[in-house]
C-alpha cells in the first residue's frame, strides 16, 4: 500500500472530480424528480419550491461527506497498520463468501 500526501493542487483535482460527477450523474436528477415532488403542493411554483429543498440536501451531504472524510484521514494511520489491514481484508472477504454461499443455497 503506497502512502503518499496529495498536493493542494492534486486535492482539488480529486474535488472538481467529485463534484463534476456527482452533478452529470443522472441517478442525482432522477433522485431528485422523484423525491422533492412529494414536497411540492399543488399549485405553488415547483423551481421556488424545489431550490431551496435541494439546497438543503446539499449542505446535509457536504457536511456528511466532510465528517466521514475527516473521520476516515484520522484513522487512517491505524487501517493502514498491516494486521488491521490483513484482519479487515480477511472479514470482509468472509462476509462475501458467506453471502455467495446463502444465496447460492437459497431456494424460491
Amino acid at each position: 500500500m503506497r502512502d503518499t500526501v496529495p498536493t493542494p493542487r492534486r486535492s482539488r483535482r480529486f474535488l472538481l472530480n467529485g463534484v463534476l460527477c456527482n452533478v452529470l450523474n443522472p441517478k442525482i436528477a432522477l433522485f431528485y424528480l422523484a423525491l422533492l415532488q412529494q414536497f411540492v403542493a399543488p399549485g405553488e411554483p415547483v423551481l421556488a419550491t424545489s431550490l431551496p429543498l435541494a439546497g438543503v440536501h446539499g449542505c446535509i451531504s457536504v457536511s456528511l461527506q466532510t465528517v466521514l472524510s475527516l473521520a476516515f484521514g484520522w484513522i487512517r494511520p491505524l487501517l493502514a497498520r498491516p494486521v488491521v489491514y490483513r484482519t479487515l481484508e480477511a472479514l470482509t472477504g468472509s462476509l462475501l463468501v458467506s453471502f455467495g454461499v446463502r444465496l447460492a443455497l437459497a431456494t424460491r
